[in-house]
């Protein structure tokens, strides 16, 4: 379905140059996500990152704005990578609880597939997302960020697993709100078992956060 050179392309809006174009801009994404799973978004800066990667810390304001449209670019690479394993997922599955089973299942699992010519680490990405993503949209500039487009792979998900919801439940009311739920309690849950485990059930492993999501969407479709 996908051929081996497939490639992630990414809204230009979340960057000012492409990275992808030059050995350089792929090295500023490469070693950007690795700071960044490692040092976290608050301490992240571009002067850390040029640094790191022995350039100026100009060179980085090129390609992309600050820092928060770095994390943009990453969320959306993210988000069009998955919306291709869910797609994957489902492919020639015609029952829709089935097609929901593995939709969970690619959203839980550390690192989805690899598919085609990825530039980025798969289980650093989905690091960084399960830590950072929440930042993405919980800022003073969501709505500006929204009209310019920031999220729309996102919604496109979003709307993916609703279709698939509403196979199950034609009458069900709140598709998009549950989809956005499962997608974010993916993150939420996995997090709070491995750092503030009081606020969930041992769900940072893999296998209980699955059957969770699937408890909570099937007795919610109910």
């Amino acid at each position: 379905m996908f051929k081996d050179n497939f490639r992630i392309e990414v809204n230009s809006s979340l960057f000012i140059k492409n990275p992808t174009s030059s050995k350089l801009g792929e090295s500023i994404v490469k070693e950007g996500l690795s700071l960044l799973e490692n040092i976290g978004y608050e301490d992240f800066t571009f002067k850390k990152l040029a640094i790191s990667i022995q350039t100026t810390e100009s060179t980085l304001y090129r390609y992309f704005e600050n820092k928060h449209q770095f994390l943009m670019y990453l969320f959306n690479y993210y988000w069009t990578w998955m919306e291709v394993n869910f797609t994957m997922a489902i492919t020639n599955i015609s029952d829709p609880k089935e097609q929901l089973k593995r939709i969970i299942g690619v959203l839980v699992t550390q690192a989805p597939q690899k598919i085609g010519s990825l530039l980025l680490d798969e289980f650093l990405l989905k690091q960084v997302i399960t830590n950072e993503s929440s930042k993405t949209f919980l800022n003073k500039k969501v709505d500006e960020e929204n009209k310019a487009g920031y999220y729309l792979t996102f919604k496109r998900n979003v709307c993916l697993i609703s279709e698939v919801l509403l196979k199950m439940n034609p009458n069900y009311l709140y598709p998009n709100a549950l989809a956005a739920t499962l997608i974010e309690a993916s993150f939420h849950q996995r997090y709070f078992g491995l750092h503030l485990p009081r606020l969930t059930n041992e769900l940072h492993i893999t296998s209980n956060l699955e059957d969770f999501l699937l408890h909570l969407s099937i007795n919610a479709l109910i």
